[in-house]
């Protein structure tokens, strides 16, 4: 039964997306002398999808109206596109 009147927000970072996946991607010496990792430039686009969330966002999209949540960092003018990507 769909109910497209009905919405659903999704909250992107740790929702969607495992933000600690895109720390593999850098050497430990240097995220240790970050404060803000979400700071640092290209993050969001390391990041990988947690588990199931495609294909559950998916589903809820057939039935409801789906939209995703997020911000980006000020400081980190990539993650604006990297999480639109």
């Amino acid at each position: 039964m769909s109910n497209k009147t009905t919405i659903i927000y999704v909250d992107m970072d740790n929702v969607l997306v495992d933000f600690p996946s895109a720390f593999s991607h850098y050497d430990p010496t240097y995220l240790d002398t970050i404060e803000d990792k979400d700071e640092i430039k290209g993050i969001f686009s390391k990041m990988k999808p947690i588990k199931d969330a495609i294909p559950a966002v998916e589903f809820l999209a057939m039935h409801f109206n789906v939209f995703i949540l997020s911000t980006a960092p000020w400081n980190n003018p990539s993650a604006w596109s990297d999480k639109l990507h």
